[in-house]
């Protein structure tokens, strides 16, 4: 399985420790291995909260100094739909706050470790893909890394060009088996030779979808009607969840 990323927002750093400590014993239990990110305010999160994807898990305490954590929760949640909010808190009196950041459920202090057995599990099971993740081999090593990063793929001679926020990765695996292993509905195949995370399309240019890092796509002549039409369903669906 691949690695789970989770991170721990809480002022006081004993509470921080303790909660790190319960998620390692249970990650050692399943054979997960969890990154743990400590932060001890909603604004040193957010600083280093910069793409989606980057964490899978956070688990948020509610009243710190300063941002509280359904504010921070609040600006995370803009971000990125998919990560998994849990909040930590002395009383479950925050429905409508839950309501409003999608938060996935509330662990109340002082936390034991089967309410931390079961958060993660749930998340885990919730997930679309486990971790929402793509593996691939690369010049003989292989890669994981989230399907958040990615912004489209494309073929390239005999090659697939994984194209992310980051770096191009360049891999011999077939796009129809990509696309199988991505198995996402953020995902669309535009054209024969690329396939497109809905995510990062900025809008609609004649026969192209424009990215937001400024590159075109262009979409398949022989299927253009449905294709736009399927980024129209996307984009409606996903206003509609975020409402």
């Amino acid at each position: 399985m691949p690695e789970l990323s989770i991170a721990i927002c809480d002022d006081l750093i004993e509470e921080r420790i303790h909660l790190a400590k319960l998620i390692q014993a249970y990650c050692k239990k399943c054979a997960l291995s969890p990154q743990i990110h400590l932060f001890s305010s909603g604004e040193e999160l957010l600083e280093a909260f910069t793409q989606p994807g980057l964490f899978q898990i956070i688990f948020l305490d509610i009243y710190m100094p300063g941002m509280s954590g359904v504010d921070a929760a609040k600006k995370i949640r803009a971000m990125d739909s998919s990560v998994f909010l849990l909040f930590a808190t002395t009383s479950q009196d925050h429905g409508m706050d839950s309501f409003q950041v999608q938060a996935s459920d509330y662990l109340v202090k002082p936390i034991q470790a089967e309410g931390v057995a079961q958060a993660i599990d749930w998340c885990l099971e919730h997930m679309p893909k486990p971790l929402r993740q793509l593996a691939v081999l690369v010049e003989g090593e292989q890669r994981t890394f989230p399907l958040a990063v990615i912004q489209y793929i494309d073929v390239y001679g005999h090659q697939s060009r994984i194209h992310t926020n980051q770096e191009l990765i360049v891999t011999r695996r077939g796009l129809d088996d990509l696309e199988a292993a991505i198995d996402s509905p953020d995902f669309l195949r535009c054209h024969r030779s690329y396939l497109v995370n809905m995510n990062y399309i900025q809008g609609m240019e004649g026969n192209d979808f424009r990215m937001s890092d400024d590159s075109l796509v262009p979409i398949g002549s022989t299927h253009t009607t449905q294709i736009r039409n399927s980024f129209i369903d996307w984009t409606y669906l996903k206003a509609w969840k975020q409402e």
